[in-house]
């Protein structure tokens, strides 16, 4: 079984604009032409200062603005977002502070919610999520509530003011709230604008791996499953194969609505074990919650399966034999068994970190001993990352074991 898993490295390799920062330059292109959008002279000398991406964006926003229920709802989903307010914020403050504007809104949202689930719970840990915040650890939402805080609210008090406060599950669903507009205002970027962006051709390297020749020089195309951490269908727009697809992290879908999406855009798991199942104010915020809640399904579970059945009858095989044959004929026997039982699946991991947010599935599919696993990187920095990444995924030990001698089943491949 060949199994082929794309990240947004992949999107990117086609020459398509999917980064977070692309999002936040889409929406801050928005918010400081939505005034004129329906006005051809200002809009023309806008564009007259603009170029290259931005342009982009003022043009196809300028054609939206006639779309009214598609722009109406991106209108609606932007205005006062928290979130999108807070990464534009930090994208602002890396591009003053003279660094690029890569920024990432899995861990943006895993700091956020971490800081809110320490300021919960306090010093004693004995915290509740309808208290009443004081004080919080992140400057941006310190600074947003502050009015609210204790502190403020006690000098409020003493000048005989209104007292008014805020409680942690308010900001809570705040935040869920305005998480889920965002998901979807990234939908809509996504299939209405980044689906109409022309892509670069079909790369060699992915084509390799499900198009063979035989030796008469035909083309043989090879069943391949695809599990994509995507929300786009870049795969099916280039390639055109009726290949099985498992979008783990939703399917973005110009027609849905706050309710009917499924894009997954959460966090990992950053509880304790003796906490994780007992403290879930904020489960939510958190992928595998999603992936369940949103109903994302996990095809890759049944592929997982039949691996998992295919190495246990290796096993059973294996220790037939070692009962069977004798010294001399064993060795010639477990030899055989491996051909036919071991490396039988290959993973071909593109365009993916290996960011630990995504651990329990890449565990799932790399420890398999008749798996191999060709992990492909851009360039000697982004292969380093995903070494570093991999280590917190199945550990050092294991990586080790994996990637040499004759236990090895992971190799790095330069696309």
């Amino acid at each position: 079984m060949n199994i082929l898993v794309i990240g947004n490295g992949f999107d990117l390799a086609h020459g398509l604009p999917t980064k977070y920062e692309n999002f936040l330059k889409f929406i801050n292109t928005y918010r400081e032409n939505r005034d004129i959008l329906k006005n051809e002279q200002s809009i023309k000398e806008k564009l007259e200062n603009y170029d290259g991406e931005n342009k982009n964006y003022l043009i196809f926003l300028k054609n939206l603005s006639e779309k009214k229920a598609v722009f109406s709802e991106l209108d609606k989903l932007i205005k006062n977002n928290i979130w999108i307010e807070y990464f534009l914020s930090v994208y602002r403050d890396r591009k003053k502070a003279g660094k690029d504007g890569w920024i990432d809104f899995e861990r943006g949202i895993s700091e956020v919610i971490q800081s809110l689930d320490n300021d919960m719970h306090g010093l004693s840990g004995e915290g509740s999520i309808d208290d009443d915040i004081s004080l919080l650890s992140n400057n941006f939402f310190d600074k947003k509530y502050f009015e609210y805080s204790s502190v403020n609210q006690s000098f409020v008090a003493l000048t005989e003011g209104e007292v008014q406060t805020i409680s942690f599950r308010e900001i809570r669903n705040v935040l869920l709230n305005d998480l889920n507009k965002l998901i979807r205002a990234l939908e809509i970027y996504l299939t209405a604008y980044v689906n109409e962006v022309q892509c670069n051709e079909e790369l060699s390297i992915i084509k390799n791996i499900f198009e063979k020749r035989d030796e008469q020089g035909k083309k043989i195309v090879i069943n391949t499953k695809i599990l994509s951490f995507n929300y786009t269908t870049t795969f099916n727009r280039i390639y055109k194969q009726n290949f099985d697809i498992d979008y783990i992290h939703g399917e973005a879908k110009i027609n849905n609505t706050i309710e009917t999406n499924n894009m997954v855009l959460g966090i990992d798991e950053y509880l304790p074990k003796k906490r994780k199942n007992k403290e879930t104010e904020f489960i939510a915020f958190k992928k595998f919650y999603q992936r369940i809640h949103k109903g994302t399904g996990c095809k890759y579970k049944e592929w997982i399966d039949i691996i998992k059945e295919e190495f246990a009858d290796y096993q059973v095989e294996l220790e037939k034999s070692k009962k069977e044959k004798n010294v001399m004929n064993l060795k010639a026997a477990i030899n055989k068994l491996k051909k036919q039982y071991l490396s039988q699946h290959h993973v071909y991991i593109f365009g993916h970190s290996l960011d630990v947010t995504d651990k329990d599935i890449l565990r799932d599919l790399i420890l398999n001993d008749n798996v191999y696993t060709t992990i492909y990187y851009h360039n000697k920095d982004a292969m380093g990352q995903q070494i570093a990444n991999l280590v917190k995924v199945i550990g050092q030990d294991e990586l080790i074991r994996r990637t040499g001698g004759s236990t090895k089943t992971i190799e790095f491949k330069q696309q």
